[in-house]
C-alpha cells in the first residue's frame, strides 16, 4: 500500500508529459494519477469490507486515564485493523483459504449442535467468553438469556420489605448494570456446546447478531459499485482492444479474491468488537481439550507457523490458556478431520487462478523485452508454484509431528517452494510499479461509458 502511495506521489512528472496535447480530453482519456488512485481505493475498499475478523480481547476502560484509553484504542486499531489489511495484501490466497476453512467449520457445528452457520460462526470467532464475578456478586436464581448464564444480584439486595416481589426498601439499592468482571478465556465449541445443553447458555438470535454487526449499508454499496466498475472496465478494455496496465491486472486479481472471501464469510458477523459474556463455571476438559492443552505445552515456534500456513492451526490452540481467539482461528482441528485438507486445497486453487490473471499481460507492451520476459517468467511461477508450496508445507507439517531432531532440518529445503512463489509475487509487483512510468497512449485511453457509471 505504502509503495502505491509513493508510486502516485512521484509520478507527478510522468502524468504532466501525458495530460499533455493530446491527451487533453478528459472525456476520452484517463490521467496516470486516475490510473494509481483507482488501483488503490478497489483494493483498500475490497479488502476492507471483506475482512470478517475474529472477536478481539475484551477491555474494560472506564477505570482507565485517557492516555491509558488512547494506548488500549492504538493497540486494539493495529491489531484489528492495520495488521489483518496487511496480512491480505501479503498473502490473499491464504486468507481467502481460511474464510473457506471457517464456512466449513461453521457449517459442520450448526449441524452438531443444530444452529444457524451464522451462530456456528459466532461460536468459533469466539463470541462467547468467560469473566469472573467482581467480588460483592451471587449468582442469581434467573437462568440466563441471550448467553449470559445469570442475572447478578448484591447481597444487600431482596425482594422487598414486605415480602412482595418488585418492591424494595427506601434504604436499599437495585444494581441496574452487570458488573463487567474479570476476562478469562473465551469458549470453545465444546464449552459451548456442554453450557447450551445443561440449560445454562443460549445462542444470540439472529437480530441480535445483527445488532452486534457493525456492517455499514452505505460502505457496502460503495465498495459494490467501485468493484463492478473496476471489473467491469477491465473487461471492456480487452474487448476493446486497449491495454490494462500491470498494476490493473495485480488489482484485479485482489479484486476476484476478496470477492470469493466476501461470499465464504458472509454468514460471519461482521466486526464484532465485544463477546458475550458467561460467568458460569465450566466443566472439566474433555479428551479433545486435555489433549489440546498437552500438545500446546510442547508447542515450538516452527509448528505454529507451519499449523497457520496449512490452515490446521486450531489444532494446536488451546482457548482455555488464552486471552482472545487468534485472528484467523478456524475452531477445533482434530488429527483424522477430513476438513483440514480445506484449506490448502482451496489456497493451491485458488492461488493458481491469481497467478493466471497475470496472463492478462502476457502479450503487453514493456519498456524492454527483458522485463517483458522477466514478468512472464514471474507469472508462470506464481500460477504454478502454489501448488508445490503448499505440498511441500503440508509434508514439512509432517515432518515436524513425526520425527525428531536433526530429521527436521528436511523441512528447510521444503520452505524454499514458498519462498520461490513470493519472489514471483515480488517481481510483478515491482514491475507493475516500474511500468507505470512509461505506458503507451492506448494505456491512457478510456472507455466512453466510464464516466457515467459510478466509481471512486
Amino acid at each position: 500500500m505504502t509503495s502505491l502511495v509513493a508510486v502516485y506521489l512521484l509520478s507527478s512528472r510522468a502524468a504532466s508529459n501525458t495530460t499533455e496535447c493530446p491527451l487533453s480530453c478528459a472525456n476520452q482519456f484517463r490521467s496516470l494519477p486516475g490510473i494509481v488512485l483507482s488501483c488503490i481505493t478497489t483494493i483498500f475498499l475490497c479488502i476492507w469490507v471483506a475482512l470478517h475478523l475474529n472477536v478481539p480481547e475484551p477491555v474494560d476502560t472506564r477505570g482507565l486515564n485517557r492516555l491509558c484509553q488512547f494506548r488500549t484504542w492504538i493497540k486494539w486499531f493495529f491489531g484489528c485493523n492495520i495488521v489483518p489489511v496487511v496480512v491480505t495484501l501479503l498473502f490473499p490466497e491464504w486468507v481467502l483459504g481460511i474464510a473457506v476453512l471457517q464456512f466449513t467449520k461453521a457449517t459442520q457445528l450448526a449441524k452438531q449442535i443444530g444452529c444457524t452457520r451464522q451462530q456456528g460462526f459466532f461460536i468459533i470467532m469466539g463470541g462467547f467468553h468467560l469473566f469472573k464475578r467482581s467480588q460483592g456478586y451471587q449468582i442469581g436464581s434467573g437462568g440466563g438469556g441471550g448467553g449470559e448464564a445469570c442475572s447478578p444480584v448484591r447481597e444487600s439486595a431482596v425482594e422487598g420489605g414486605d415480602g412482595r416481589s418488585g418492591h424494595t426498601a427506601s434504604n436499599q439499592t437495585i444494581n441496574v448494570e452487570e458488573a463487567f468482571g474479570e476476562p478469562v478465556h473465551p469458549l470453545d465449541e465444546f464449552d459451548v456446546w456442554r453450557l447450551i445443553k445443561a440449560g445454562k447458555l443460549l445462542l444470540p438470535t439472529f437480530a441480535e447478531l445483527q445488532d452486534k454487526c457493525k456492517s455499514d449499508g452505505l460502505a457496502k454499496f460503495l465498495v459494490i459499485a467501485q468493484t463492478l466498475w473496476f471489473i467491469t472496465q477491465c473487461i471492456a478494455r480487452k474487448i476493446n482492444n486497449l491495454q490494462l496496465t500491470e498494476l490493473e491486472v495485480v488489482t484485479l486479481g485482489y479484486t476476484l479474491l476478496t470477492l470469493s472471501m466476501y461470499v465464504a464469510w458472509w454468514d460471519k458477523p461482521y466486526r464484532v468488537t465485544f463477546p458475550v459474556r458467561v460467568y458460569e463455571p465450566l466443566p472439566r476438559r474433555t479428551k479433545e481439550q486435555e489433549r489440546l492443552k498437552r500438545k500446546t505445552k510442547g508447542l515450538n515456534f516452527l509448528e505454529m507457523v507451519v499449523g497457520y500456513a496449512i490452515g490446521t492451526q486450531g489444532g494446536h490452540v488451546d482457548l482455555r490458556s488464552v486471552k482472545h481467539v487468534p485472528m484467523f482461528h478456524s475452531g477445533y482441528s482434530g488429527m483424522d478431520d477430513v476438513s483440514n485438507l480445506v484449506a490448502p486445497v482451496t489456497t493451491i486453487i485458488v492461488g493458481m487462478l491469481f497467478g493466471a490473471v497475470h496472463f492478462l499481460a502476457w502479450s503487453s507492451p514493456f519498456p524492454t523485452i527483458h522485463v517483458q520476459y522477466l514478468w512472464r517468467f514471474a507469472t508462470m511461477i506464481i500460477a504454478v508454484m502454489p501448488f508445490a508450496a503448499v505440498l511441500g508445507l503440508f509434508f514439512a507439517a509432517l515432518i515436524v509431528d513425526q520425527c525428531f531432531g536433526a530429521a527436521r532440518l528436511l523441512v528447510l529445503p521444503l520452505l524454499l517452494f514458498p519462498l520461490i512463489y513470493f519472489i514471483g509475487r515480488g517481481i510483478t509487483i515491482v514491475i507493475a510499479l516500474k511500468t507505470l512510468a512509461g505506458l503507451p497512449i492506448d494505456a491512457y485511453r478510456d472507455m466512453e461509458w466510464s464516466s457515467f457509471f459510478p466509481h471512486i
